[in-house]
C-alpha cells in the first residue's frame, strides 16, 4: 500500500483509478483507509497542478501560438508553479528512499511527510480555477498573483512570492523596453499598453482631444493632447496596484521615446505636421534605426543606470509601487527635459508663442489693419469657391505694405475660407439663400505651418480655440475701424442725436478694445513668459500654455470656465452659453449696421428714424450688460466683466443710463 501510495503521489493516475479500492479494502489497516484517502486528495490537487502546467507551458505555447491563453505571462507562471512543486518533488524522493530502506514504515509516515504541501496546493488549484473561470492574460494574472501575497502560512508565502517573482520579470521587461526604447514587445496583447492597428485615423502626428470625459476643466482639455501613434491604454489589464495616472505616465514616455525615432526631414514637405499623416517606421523612411542616436542624446549617460533600477524591481522585496513611481517619475523628468530643450531651443518655442500673439492674437495691428481694408467688402459676403485663394493674396499684399513681405514669419500663416455651396431650391432665389450661409467673418480660418515637434504644444484643439479669439479680435478690430472711418463723415453734421449715438459706440468700442489688448492678452501673455522662462520640464511648460489660453478665453467671455473653475465643464459650444458673448456680439452688430446706415438712408426724416432705433437698441444692450454683473459678479466671468465695466463705467454715466441704484465701483466693493 505504501508503494501504492507514493506512485499515486509521483502523478501516476491511471494506477491510481484502478487500484485505488482495491488497496484500500485488501490492505487497510484501522485508520488507513482515511490516510490513504487523504493522500490520495494531495495527489489529486497535485495532478491539476500538473495538467495545468502542461497546458500552458513552453512547449505547448509553441504548439498552440495562436492561443491567448498560452502567452508570456502564461508561461511564466507555468514556470512559477514547476518550482515552487520541485521541493514537492525532492520530499517524496527522501520519503522513497526512506521507505526502500525500512520496509516497517506505514501511510502515516508517508503522510506526515506530505501533508504540508496540502495548504499549498489548495491555493494553486484557487488561482488556476479563477484564472480558468475568469479567462485571465497578461496583466491580469499579475495582479491576482500580488492579491495572494499576503498570506498566514510562511510556506504559502513564500510559494506565492516566487511565482510573482517569475511573472513580474515578464512584466518589468516589457516595461524596460517600452520606457527606454519605446518598443513593445507584446506578441499575445497581455501588457496594458495596446498597439491599436485598426484605428488609423488617430495614427498621425497630430492628435484630436479626447471628448469622452465632459467633466474635464478648459485646461485639462487643452493640455491633454498628445502624440497619438497609435498606442493606447488598455484599462482591462492595468495592475490594480498601479494607479492610472501612473500607467498614463508611461504611457507618455513610450510615445515621447517613439517621437524621437522620426526624424520630420524625412516627413513630406508640403504636408508638414499640419496634415495627418500615419507614423512609418525608421526603416520605412530610410533610417537605420541602429545608426539612429536618438536613444543617447535622450538619456545621455543615463540609460545604464535606469536600466539598472528597472531590473532591480524584478526582486519582489525591492518591487513596490513607491519605488516603481520613482523609477518613472525620474525617467519622465529626463524625457521632458529633453523634449524642453528641442522644443525651446531648436524649434525656437518662446519665438513661435510670439508669433502666435503677434498673428492669433493681432499683435501686429498694422498688418490686419491693412489687410481689413483689402479684404472687409469680401468678408462682408458669403464665401466662394475663389475666397481663399483672394484672401491669402490680400495677406501678401498687405504684409508688401507694412514691409514684411520679405519676413519668413510670413510664409507660415495662411487664410482659409471653406466654401458652403448654397441650397437653392425652386421656391427661393440665391440672394434669398445667401443669407442663410455664414458670411467669412464667422468662418475665417487661419492656418499655421509650426515646427516639429510643437505639434505636441499646438495640437487641433488649441488651434481651434485660436482661432476663435482671431475671429473675435478681428471682428473688434473691423468695427473700430469702421467707426473711426465715419469721423470724416459725420464731423460736419448737424445732427446731435447722430454724433452723440456716434460717440457712445466709438467710446464702447475703443474700450472694448484696450481691455481685451492690454487687460486680457497683454497682462497674461507677460505670465505665460514668466512660466517659460522659469521651467525647464515640457509638461510644465504645456501646462502654461493651456493655463494661458484657457485664461484668455474665459476674459475675452468665449466660454462659461476658466482655469480656475475645476467643477465646471468645458464645452465646445460655452460661448454660445455665454450671455456676456451673445450680447458683445449684438453690440458690433449694432455698429456695423450703424455704420452701413449712410449707404441706406435716403431722407432726414428717414435718419431720425434709424438713430432712435439705434439709440434704444444701444441703451437696451447697455443695461442688459450692467444686469449682467450683478447675476454673474460670483462666477469667474463675473470679475472680468466688472473689470471692463469699471473702464466703461469711470464717471458713473452706464450705470446712470442702465437706471441701477449703486454703480459699478460700488458694486465691488466687499
Amino acid at each position: 500500500m505504501i508503494h501504492d501510495a507514493l506512485l499515486i503521489l509521483w502523478d501516476c493516475s491511471n494506477l491510481s483509478k484502478t487500484k485505488e479500492e482495491n488497496s484500500v479494502t485488501a490492505y487497510a489497516n484501522d485508520g488507513d483507509a482515511e490516510i490513504f484517502a487523504r493522500i490520495n486528495e494531495i495527489s489529486k490537487s497535485h495532478h491539476k497542478i500538473q495538467n495545468f502546467i502542461e497546458a500552458t507551458g513552453f512547449r505547448s505555447r509553441k504548439t498552440h501560438a495562436g492561443l491567448k491563453m498560452c502567452g508570456l505571462y502564461s508561461q511564466a507562471l507555468s514556470e512559477g508553479f514547476s518550482e515552487v512543486i520541485q521541493t514537492y518533488k525532492k520530499t517524496l524522493m527522501e520519503v522513497e528512499a526512506l521507505v526502500i530502506g525500512n520496509h516497517n514504515y506505514t501511510l502515516s509516515f508517508v503522510y506526515s511527510y506530505v501533508e504540508k504541501y496540502r495548504g499549498l496546493f489548495n491555493m494553486l488549484n484557487k488561482i488556476i480555477a479563477a484564472i480558468e473561470q475568469r479567462r485571465l492574460t497578461g496583466c491580469q494574472i499579475l495582479s491576482l498573483l500580488h492579491q495572494y501575497i499576503l498570506n498566514a502560512n510562511e510556506r504559502v508565502h513564500e510559494a506565492v512570492i516566487r511565482i510573482f517573482s517569475c511573472i513580474n520579470k515578464v512584466f518589468v521587461n516589457q516595461l524596460c523596453t517600452w520606457l527606454l526604447y519605446g518598443e513593445l514587445k507584446d506578441p499575445y496583447q497581455e501588457f496594458f499598453i495596446l498597439h491599436n492597428q485598426t484605428a488609423e485615423a488617430s495614427e498621425s502626428f497630430l492628435s484630436s482631444p479626447s471628448s469622452t470625459n465632459c467633466e474635464k476643466t478648459l485646461v485639462s482639455t487643452l493640455q491633454d493632447a498628445t502624440l497619438e501613434c497609435g498606442y493606447v491604454l488598455n484599462p482591462n489589464m492595468i495592475p490594480y496596484y498601479v494607479p492610472l495616472s501612473l500607467a498614463q505616465e508611461i504611457l507618455f514616455i513610450g510615445k515621447t521615446i517613439i517621437l524621437f525615432g522620426f526624424d520630420p526631414k524625412k516627413v513630406k514637405k508640403n504636408s508638414s505636421f499640419v496634415a495627418s499623416r500615419t507614423l512609418m517606421p525608421l526603416q520605412k523612411c530610410g533610417v537605420d534605426s541602429r545608426s539612429c542616436c536618438f536613444r543617447f542624446t535622450i538619456w545621455e549617460d543615463k540609460e545604464a543606470e535606469f536600466h539598472e533600477k528597472l531590473q532591480k524591481l524584478k526582486n519582489p522585496e525591492v518591487f513596490e509601487v513607491c519605488n516603481l513611481r520613482g523609477v518613472i517619475r525620474e525617467i519622465k523628468e529626463c524625457v521632458t527635459k529633453h523634449l524642453w530643450t528641442v522644443a525651446v531651443e531648436e524649434a525656437q518655442l518662446i519665438h513661435e508663442l510670439r508669433l502666435m500673439k503677434d498673428f492669433y492674437l493681432l499683435g501686429r495691428g498694422e498688418l490686419f489693419l491693412e489687410l481689413l481694408r483689402l479684404t472687409a467688402p469680401m468678408l462682408d459676403r458669403p464665401t466662394a469657391r475663389t475666397s481663399t485663394r483672394d484672401m491669402n493674396h490680400a495677406f501678401q499684399l498687405a504684409a508688401r505694405a507694412v514691409f514684411l513681405s520679405n519676413s519668413a514669419d510670413i510664409e507660415k500663416f495662411s487664410f482659409e475660407l471653406p466654401y458652403v455651396k448654397p441650397n437653392v431650391s425652386t421656391n427661393t432665389s440665391i440672394e434669398e439663400d445667401s443669407s442663410t450661409v455664414s458670411d467669412g467673418w464667422s468662418s475665417i480660418i487661419l492656418k499655421y505651418d509650426f515646427k516639429w515637434p510643437l505639434h505636441l504644444l499646438f495640437t487641433p484643439e488649441v488651434l481651434a480655440r485660436y482661432n476663435d479669439m482671431f475671429r473675435l479680435l478681428l471682428r473688434i478690430k473691423k468695427t473700430q475701424h469702421d467707426l473711426h472711418a465715419l469721423w470724416k463723415t459725420y464731423k460736419q453734421s448737424t445732427s446731435f442725436s447722430m454724433c452723440q449715438l456716434h460717440n457712445k459706440l466709438m467710446f464702447l468700442m475703443d474700450n472694448l478694445q484696450h481691455y481685451m489688448q492690454a487687460d486680457v492678452l497683454e497682462t497674461n501673455f507677460s505670465r505665460l513668459m514668466d512660466a517659460v522662462y522659469k521651467t525647464n520640464d515640457f509638461e510644465k511648460l504645456k501646462k502654461a500654455h493651456a493655463t494661458f489660453l484657457a485664461d484668455i478665453l474665459s476674459q475675452s467671455f468665449l466660454t462659461v470656465t476658466s482655469s480656475r473653475d475645476s467643477d465646471s465643464s468645458s464645452d465646445a459650444a460655452d460661448a454660445l452659453n455665454n450671455p456676456v458673448f451673445c450680447n458683445i456680439m449684438e453690440l458690433l452688430k449694432l455698429c456695423h449696421s450703424f455704420c452701413g446706415m449712410n449707404n441706406s438712408v435716403a431722407d432726414r426724416e428717414a435718419e431720425d428714424y434709424y438713430i432712435r432705433g439705434y439709440s434704444d437698441r444701444f441703451n437696451k444692450l447697455v443695461k442688459q450688460l450692467m444686469q449682467l454683473l450683478v447675476s454673474l459678479r460670483d462666477r469667474p466671468c463675473g470679475v472680468y466683466l466688472a473689470r471692463l465695466l469699471m473702464r466703461l463705467d469711470y464717471n458713473r454715466w452706464l450705470s446712470g443710463e442702465a437706471q441701477l441704484t449703486q454703480s459699478v465701483t460700488n458694486m465691488l466693493r466687499y
